[in-house]
């Protein structure tokens, strides 16, 4: 039972007193939830390997944690949310410049030990002259040099190839990261938009066709704006007392490469049923998929075709 039926009931029931015991309990929970995230950037600021990385990242976790402790009760979880991504964030920096730095000494490790084979191998190439001019094995001994470069290069090549999947996974998360930052900060917005209406709808076939136009993502991106998500929130309201299945097709128009536009329609169409399914809509209903640029509604060849043709379709069967 959530903490408001209770004071309610309590209210009823003549036991009003217990309701700012539940209000200073909530308010308890918040600051404990708000200390572990101070505890956890100590722990960050603590570590040796870290402790001078990263620092305007940690330094924005700390003033998102300092937002997060003197914030309105009813911002209390969004601003705990964007502390929670600004910690994470602080320490995926950490980590990623961590790696930039050993990646660097990796590879004055490696020119140090290039010119160390070079001058070992200027000592062979003298001895191997001389046995050479001795015993006439040319043939045998340039194979064996080239054979050990083939190794060390191989080696080389190796070690380069994992340290640079590392910093890729770290960049990736990172992006992960400041893509949640992005969705949380536009829900906070949405909720100061309060009479919002749902996005257009037609009707196809005996079907309802919601369009989300394009104008609805950042450009090139599938970072909904706040009026967007406070357009969908309206329509799952709408939709909430139904049963029937709910289609979510992204679609692009054709400028950029084919495998792009696919899957930017893909996260795009992604984002619509994450708000969706968040206001309340059951993910059973839900199925998004992307459509690139092969269903255009409109001429490709003109500004306002594209724009028509970049477009997010809500089709409640």
């Amino acid at each position: 039972m959530r903490p408001i039926a209770i004071v309610l009931l309590a209210g009823l029931l003549g036991l009003a007193p217990a309701a700012p015991a539940l209000a200073q309990s909530a308010y308890e929970l918040h600051e404990q939830a708000v200390a572990g995230l101070s505890a956890e950037l100590r722990a960050l600021d603590a570590d040796p390997s870290l402790a001078d990385l990263a620092g305007l990242e940690r330094l924005q976790a700390r003033q998102a944690i300092d937002q997060a402790l003197v914030a309105k009760r009813r911002d209390r979880q969004h601003s705990l949310g964007i502390a929670r991504l600004r910690l994470q964030s602080a320490r995926t920096a950490a980590e990623a410049e961590l790696l930039d730095e050993q990646s660097r000494q990796l590879d004055s490790e490696r020119d140090q030990i290039m010119v160390e084979a070079s001058q070992r191998e200027a000592e062979q190439a003298r001895i191997e002259s001389e046995r050479l001019r001795l015993r006439s094995l040319a043939r045998e001994e340039a194979v064996e040099r080239a054979e050990a470069a083939q190794v060390v290069a191989l080696e080389a090549a190796g070690a380069e190839t994992a340290q640079a999947r590392k910093l890729a996974q770290a960049r990736a998360r990172e992006a992960e990261l400041a893509r949640k930052e992005a969705e949380l900060a536009a829900a906070v917005a949405a909720d100061e938009i309060p009479d919002a209406s749902p996005p257009p709808v037609r009707s196809v076939g005996g079907k309802q066709v919601y369009t989300l136009a394009g104008n609805a993502f950042g450009s090139g991106s599938a970072n909904l704006t706040a009026q967007a998500q406070a357009s969908l929130r309206a329509l799952a309201v709408t939709l909430r007392g139904g049963s029937a299945g709910v289609a979510i097709e992204g679609h692009t128009d054709s400028q950029g490469a084919d495998a792009a536009n696919l899957a930017l329609s893909r996260q795009r169409a992604e984002a619509v049923r994450r708000v969706l399914e968040d206001a309340g809509l059951p993910g059973a209903r839900l199925k998004a998929v992307g459509k690139g640029e092969t269903a255009p509604v409109a001429d490709n060849a003109s500004a306002d075709g594209r724009a028509r043709n970049r477009r997010v379709e809500i089709i409640v069967n």
